[in-house]
């Protein structure tokens, strides 16, 4: 469909007017699609942030994130706790940590190649 059959000539949202109706507020609403690949992806993201079973699951308890919540009313917790540990499984759960090296105040004479 082109812009002249829709009506509405297309905008970058940056550039549009802002109007009292468009709220500009996060919405979050079911779209088709796989429900089994979505759980591994959820998963595996938050497990590539540090996330364990435990706080995977605390999260997916609260209505707030809703995503993660639908899955857990659909699996209920039992399964859904299952499902994640069967994830984890395979991807395991990436820990990182920062470790600040001691400044010094030492200085090095750098020469050049050819210096003697």
């Amino acid at each position: 469909m082109s812009e002249n059959e829709q009506g509405v000539p297309k905008t970058h949202p940056l550039t549009r007017e802002m109007l009292p109706e468009d709220p500009l507020e996060l919405q979050g609403f079911e779209v088709p699609g796989d429900v089994e690949l979505m759980f591994r992806v959820l998963v595996e993201e938050l497990a590539r942030m540090g996330w364990d079973a435990n706080a995977i699951a605390a999260h997916a308890a609260d209505p707030h994130y809703q995503a993660l919540h639908g899955l857990w009313q659909l699996y209920g917790e039992a399964g859904f706790r299952a499902k994640v540990a069967g994830v984890l499984s395979r991807v395991g759960v990436t820990r990182v940590r920062a470790v600040v090296a001691p400044a010094t105040e030492e200085l090095v004479q750098i020469g050049s190649l050819g210096s003697s």
